[in-house]
């Protein structure tokens, strides 16, 4: 009996300890990372050096709209896309998060007519925009309420041309004499024709009408479920996106062959522009309140631009 209870004891802390044993963690897959053809893409350009390649893939889209797509399917898990396009998505019922705010305003007023100075030079003239809807549409329309303007009567807003590069290509050529453009195209027509001229910082206007020193033009963004069910693996995406922004800033040279090979802009064209393009990296929980006061200032003069309305604080991670 006492050999019996003894075996039945023996037996019972050899079962105890097999199940006290950790279980290993099923592999994780590559997390999907997205991001868009341009600046809005030139943060990733280092994850190679601080991320296994084996914990992600990077893919390359030319539009937001491919990026939407994937977001709310489920195929995409992190993404960096524009502020405004992250707070539509939300307002649509997408569940995602913002995680890190990773580009800052880059956008300027070029010029070659030399009658234009400022902004109560523009009376009577032709902006041209590439694209309704987008970021530099959103501030040429600041511009206009900043220099007491009306679109339609006092300024005619051209929206012919869609793709910033072909409209910078039309600035350098002459064909156009007054545009709005981010970075690096900025830079690349002030290169290539010294007559034009930067006639609007558009970030000082912002920081003018708000009293806030810029304005958050690209987040990173994650998908909730994903965030919720691999808190470890989003962890680790965002330290190597920290490092990343940090690489690219420093190496412009080095980042810019990165970029081409990653397909995101040609190296040529992207390394002088890397200092201009205010690469930054925010937590969502340091950048939140700059956010809110960027989805609010958009509300209070085009609501569409953010899909209709402020977003929550359960936008934030």
């Amino acid at each position: 009996m006492k050999r019996t209870i003894l075996l039945s004891v023996s037996l019972l802390c050899a079962v105890t300890l097999l199940f006290a044993q950790p279980i290993a963690e099923s592999p994780q897959e590559p997390a999907q990372i997205a991001v868009m053809a341009g600046p809005t893409g030139f943060s990733s350009a280092g994850l190679s050096r601080f991320l296994g390649e084996d914990t992600y893939t990077l893919s390359v889209y030319p539009s937001p709209n491919e990026v939407i797509a994937r977001l709310a399917n489920g195929e995409v898990d992190v993404a960096a896309l524009p502020s405004n396009v992250a707070a539509t998505l939300y307002n649509r019922g997408v569940k995602i998060q913002v995680a890190a705010v990773i580009g800052d305003g880059m956008l300027s007023v070029l010029s070659s007519d030399p009658s234009v100075a400022d902004a109560s030079d523009l009376i009577g003239k032709t902006i041209h925009v590439p694209g309704p809807g987008s970021t530099p549409d959103q501030m040429a329309r600041l511009l206009l309420k900043e220099a007491g303007l009306v679109e339609g009567v006092d300024v005619i807003m051209d929206y012919s041309v869609s793709a910033p590069a072909q409209l910078a290509q039309m600035v350098i050529a002459g064909k156009v004499s007054l545009a709005i453009l981010p970075e690096p195209f900025v830079t690349m027509v002030r290169t290539k024709n010294s007559e034009v001229n930067v006639a609007a910082d558009v970030q000082e206007l912002y920081s003018s009408l708000t009293g806030i020193e810029n304005y958050p033009m690209s987040v990173l963004v994650v998908r909730s479920d994903f965030a919720r069910e691999h808190a470890s693996q989003l962890s680790a995406i965002l330290s190597a996106y920290e490092q990343s922004v940090a690489w690219v800033t420093a190496n412009p040279a080095d980042a810019g062959k990165a970029i081409e090979e990653a397909s995101i802009m040609a190296a040529a064209m992207a390394a002088p522009a890397i200092k201009a393009c205010n690469l930054v990296y925010r937590p969502a929980s340091s950048a939140k309140g700059e956010l809110d006061a960027y989805y609010t200032f958009l509300h209070s003069f085009s609501p569409d631009a953010i899909g209709g309305s402020v977003p929550k604080a359960d936008l934030y991670q």
